[in-house]
């Protein structure tokens, strides 16, 4: 069973212990396996240890607690389980008691300690010191005034560790956004201007425009608004990325607001065990997105979007999915929840029913709504697909490999353009299909479906910087496909695997490729939606917001 945000039947993770049949088939799709190669490394091999931990068998704890923080959360190995079990249910499980036990390593809690105050003072700090990004990103990736303090981390000096910008977006712009006093006189014209000094399929772009016209006349009559959760990793770091999505959300007649108080998703305490403290940042984060109207909640982190479809209810008791103490039973021989309905207590009671009121059902990656807005039909899939009479007209926006791009395209100059889907998006949030349809709309630009593309990139939210090494290994997988594809920008959907790709492509991780000339260092990563707006700039001479 494809386990899917908000569309699995909830159920105990007990009873995942009972569908394992220990075959394997996870380990043979697991990224930390396949670089690690040894039993404990694998899914099956955590669920054995962890079924011995509970059971109260005499383990290490803190070599358990180890095992455990050896883990992507990619959820590969539940997309690959024949029986489906949640392995990655299981992992969480371990690192939730390892937690209420007080084993979260150090430097775990010294990382959590500042990213949950990262708004209020460590970001702050960094721009009283002058550590700030100088100019555009692409030009100071390589660069880090910190990286004589790496090797102490355990991280090569070559490493790229963003730096934020002077001010970020929530400090430089006000807290609402309004479509209709967009200029979006380009719209009207009856003929777009040809630029002949860049290859532009024109044909394509015409059509982009009367979708983009036809969007925003439906969106502006009914009052469409939106409230963006900006994210830490956006707002500091990637705010050329927010000023776009507001920007297009504005262009499709959406207005926008940004609730200038919004913490993070406490998505790194939740995945490092501290259920705890991510259940009382889910409470601080449902207040204040639920004083807001709109019609939509729109997220662009693959992990903020999951924890607030998937994980908050969990977090909050509201379906039978949540966390609890698991207990072996001594009588019948299985593993039981001692029930603690954390939810129930006076409070979180609130939150509970803010989450249900205002938030539950309205929650939208960027991708998947500007899809949406675009008049994106979901790809039919699995037995559906057998049945699918193609009746495309000319010009519809089609999804895959149909140019392989064999050396038949030659007369197509425009930039290719590949696509990594994050896992949380791609696993998580079942969103596939939707950034695909963005980037084939795209006139500017060929987009082509490497090999790979759904292999995680080895990120793994704070995973990356706590387990470089093995973080390295496996994104090698991700750089060779970027490499064999002769890409010339690279794409994704979550602002980790931003970093992660932007980190790896600047390194020399001798990845030969068939084009010799190929610079993986110079190889912008972007998304969807910054790419899609890019393309509008040469349609209409769009500006961003100063």
């Amino acid at each position: 069973m494809k386990i899917i945000a908000g569309k699995e039947s909830n159920r105990d993770v007990t009873e995942d212990f009972l569908l394992c049949n220990r075959c394997g088939s996870c380990i043979s799709a697991c990224p930390i396996y396949d670089v690690i190669r040894e039993e404990w490394s694998g899914p099956r091999g955590k669920i054995e240890l962890a079924e011995a931990f509970f059971r109260g068998e005499d383990v290490d704890e803190k070599q358990i607690r180890r095992v455990s923080d050896v883990c992507l959360h990619c959820k590969t190995c539940e997309e690959n389980c024949p029986s489906g079990a949640r392995a990655d249910e299981i992992i969480l499980a371990v690192k939730n008691e390892t937690g209420r036990r007080g084993l979260i390593p150090v430097y775990k809690r010294i990382l959590l300690y500042l990213l949950n105050r990262i708004n209020n003072s460590f970001f702050n700090t960094m721009r009283f010191l002058g550590l700030t990004r100088k100019g555009p990103l692409y030009e100071t990736r390589s660069r880090s005034p910190l990286n004589f303090l790496f090797p102490i981390l355990g991280w090569p000096r070559k490493r790229f560790v963003p730096m934020p910008t002077k001010k970020s977006f929530i400090q430089s712009n006000a807290d609402f956004f309004s479509a209709a006093e967009l200029d979006v006189s380009f719209l009207d014209t009856e003929t777009l201007a040809r630029n002949n000094e860049r290859d532009f399929d024109w044909e394509k772009a015409e059509e982009l425009t009367e979708k983009v016209k036809r969007a925003r006349n439906i969106n502006l009559k009914s009052k469409r608004r939106a409230c963006f959760f900006i994210g830490d990793m956006v707002n500091n770091f990637f705010r050329e990325e927010a000023e776009d999505i507001i920007y297009l959300l504005n262009l499709l007649g959406v207005d926008v607001v940004v609730p200038q108080n919004q913490p993070c998703c406490f998505a790194p305490a939740f995945y490092s065990g501290d259920i705890d403290g991510a259940r009382k940042g889910a409470e601080e984060l449902i207040k204040i997105l639920s004083s807001y109207e709109y019609d939509w909640i729109v997220t662009s982190c693959a992990s903020g979007g999951l924890m607030l479809k998937k994980e908050y209810p969990r977090l909050l008791d509201l379906n039978d999915d949540g966390f609890f103490n698991i207990e072996w039973d001594e009588k019948r021989e299985v593993l039981k929840r001692a029930r603690e309905s954390h939810g129930e207590q006076e409070g979180y009671k609130e939150a509970r029913k803010l989450y249900s009121e205002k938030l539950e059902g309205r929650i939208r990656d960027i991708n998947e709504l500007v899809a949406e807005l675009l008049f994106f039909v979901p790809e039919k899939t699995g037995y559906e697909r057998l049945f699918v009479v193609d009746n495309n007209k000319k010009g519809d926006v089609t999804l895959g490999n149909e140019k392989m791009l064999d050396g038949s395209d030659k007369e197509d100059k425009r930039p290719i353009v590949v696509y990594h889907h994050p896992c949380h998006l791609n696993r998580g949030q079942d969103i596939n299909s939707e950034p695909e349809y963005i980037l084939k709309m795209l006139p500017g630009h060929r987009y082509f479906r490497m090999e790979n593309d759904r292999v995680c990139c080895g990120g793994g939210g704070v995973f990356t910087f706590t387990e470089s090494g093995i973080s390295e290994k496996v994104a090698r997988k991700k750089v060779v496909s970027i490499a064999k594809a002769n890409a010339e920008v690279v794409s994704t959907s979550c602002p980790v695997c931003r970093i992660q790709l932007m980190d790896m492509l600047g390194r020399d991780l001798g990845v030969e490729s068939g084009n010799k000339t190929l610079k993986l260092k110079e190889l912008p990563v972007k998304t969807p939606v910054e790419l899609l707006v890019e393309d509008l700039k040469v349609i209409s001479k769009i500006h961003k917001y100063d």
